[in-house]
């Protein structure tokens, strides 16, 4: 196998996986991406605001769309307006402010939501050989194999192959949907 049959064949896997999440109904993580601050017309000050680019799926260390695409997370932030009672640190006040920031946005109350994901070069052999992200190509006995980084600092002793990943975090995943399916169905 070459490494661009691995990479189509990494890319269904992932376009399968994305569906079957779809299809039990899992709810998609909202992708954004960082406009800065600016000034309008040159004068009018603008907040840094977010602009929405997408939806994936979190399975495990990697986004998923159902195209078959592939992110590396960034920020994972759950956009509401959940106020806590009582004296909150400087770092509660800035999430919260976050939290209010993505709502400013348009984005659904209660929707989890990725700020600036990273796409991984999937159509791309030898950049993704290269990366030390959550996606890598590797040889493995002689052939090329994408293998999952589960751990941002784990070293490639640690990688896994994709298909044995995507099946075990599926199986976690549809299994926490098929128990809240029967927890809200029987409560």
């Amino acid at each position: 196998m070459d490494a661009e049959t691995a990479l189509a064949e990494a890319r269904a896997a992932l376009a399968a996986a994305a569906q079957r999440l779809a299809a039990a109904g899992a709810a998609p993580e909202q992708l954004v991406r960082t406009i800065p601050a600016r000034r309008a017309l040159g004068v009018i000050p603008r907040r840094e605001t977010f602009r929405r680019t997408g939806e994936a799926y979190l399975v495990g260390a990697l986004l998923v769309t159902e195209a078959g695409d592939v992110l590396e997370p960034g920020r994972i932030i759950r956009a509401s307006r959940q106020v806590l009672p009582g004296h909150q640190s400087e770092s509660a006040r800035a999430r919260r402010e976050l939290r209010q920031r993505l709502l400013d946005a348009r984005l659904p109350e209660g929707s989890t939501v990725v700020i600036d994901p990273r796409p991984l070069p999937l159509d791309d052999p030898a950049a993704l050989a290269a990366e030390h992200a959550p996606l890598v190509l590797r040889e493995v006995d002689g052939a090329p194999m994408v293998l999952v980084r589960w751990l941002p600092s784990a070293g490639d002793d640690t990688l896994r192959p994709l298909d044995a990943y995507l099946a075990e975090r599926l199986d976690l995943a549809l299994g926490a949907l098929s128990a809240a399916r029967a927890e809200s169905e029987h409560p």
